[in-house]
């Protein structure tokens, strides 16, 4: 399911979130969460974008780097001490996306939502929705359900290729 699927000029709740410099908005609705820096445990052989699982009041929970998943210089995760997670749950599994910093929740309104552009990472685009203007910057739409399946097909490719 789509973070923008918004009917007849509806609104939706998003949270702004950012790493350094970017900034995000993900739908409320899909939100179980927000979690300062967490102590996890690393996952040996994982991708550089898996920082380590997690336990979440007895539940284990998968930490992604957003950062490093987006191809963003400076990864958020391994080591860094600072920053939130947005812990979200796809098809019964619990994830911890982890950005640098966490904003308001704001509404936005379907009519306000701008394609992507051309200029902004061609990764970015199977990842995010669209783009929102604030009147300080502007603000890409992610899809966390997307975000995870990419994920997971990168995953799987490794898997074919070993085997």
């Amino acid at each position: 399911m789509s973070d923008i699927e918004h009917k007849n000029g509806e609104s939706g709740q998003y949270l702004i979130l950012n790493i350094d410099a970017h900034y995000f908005a993900v739908s409320v609705k899909n939100i179980q969460d927000v979690i300062r820096e967490n102590k996890k445990t690393p996952v040996p052989l994982s991708k550089d974008n898996i920082n380590g699982v997690l336990n979440l009041r007895g539940h284990i929970v998968t930490e992604i780097d957003v950062a490093q998943s987006l191809g963003l210089s400076k990864a958020t995760g391994r080591g860094a001490g600072d920053g939130f997670a947005v812990v979200v749950n796809v098809d019964g599994e619990a994830y911890s996306f982890r950005f640098g910093g966490v904003g308001d929740v704001i509404e936005i309104e379907t009519d306000q939502i701008d394609p992507l552009p051309e200029t902004l990472q061609k990764s970015w685009h199977r990842v995010a929705v669209g783009v929102y203007r604030m009147p300080e910057h502007l603000v890409v739409l992610l899809d966390l359900d997307m975000l995870i399946a990419q994920i997971k097909s990168s995953c799987r490719s490794v898997v074919n290729a070993v085997n």
